[in-house]
């Protein structure tokens, strides 16, 4: 859970089309209030990316979040919309991939990439770091996806690391992993 809309804000869940989806559904949180940002400074094309316009003309910020609110009004974080992949006409939330691996006993930290493939697809890899005394072992993280996962998004490849980069907020390093590939 990540909470409810601060008094001073409105929040909307919306589907791809900036529609209200039904409480209960996942969707992205848009937010419109006093304070919120306006606009990037002399970058037109992202503002009007980063902004949903309603039919009365009032814009709505596209927080990136894709969230489910619960009847309590609390939204549950589900995961972001630029980790969303479409690879064998299914769309992808890394972060799910990401949550099936944490669910292995061994697994103490889990990052997923994607990158595209010469046939242009996409090619998924999982960075693991393994906890203390975890053997790291390809065929057993794979036997535990197919377990897991749903086919299509079993991870094309592992990477076996100590612990996962991170930013200087500590928070996963993605570009570094894509670097690393």
């Amino acid at each position: 859970p990540i909470g409810r809309t601060c008094s001073h804000f409105r929040s909307r869940v919306v589907d791809e089309d900036g529609r209200d989806v039904p409480r209960g559904s996942e969707g992205e949180l848009v937010m419109h209030g006093a304070g919120m940002l306006q606009g990037y400074y002399n970058n037109p094309s992202r503002t009007a990316a980063a902004f949903l316009v309603d039919a009365d003309g009032r814009r709505w910020y596209r927080t990136g979040d894709l969230v489910v609110e619960g009847a309590d009004g609390v939204f549950e974080f589900v995961g972001r919309r630029d980790r969303m992949v479409k690879r064998r006409g299914y769309r992808i939330e890394l972060g799910e991939i990401e949550a099936g691996l944490y669910r292995h006993e061994g697994v103490k930290e889990a990052a997923v990439v994607a990158f595209k493939d010469a046939e242009g697809g996409v090619r998924i890899k999982a960075f693991v770091a393994m906890g203390t005394g975890q053997r790291a072992s390809e065929i057993a993280l794979r036997a535990f996806c197919a377990k897991a996962l749903p086919q299509y998004m079993i991870p094309d490849a592992f990477g076996f690391l100590e612990g996962l980069p991170k930013t200087s907020t500590d928070k996963v390093d993605y570009v570094r992993l894509a670097q690393a590939g």
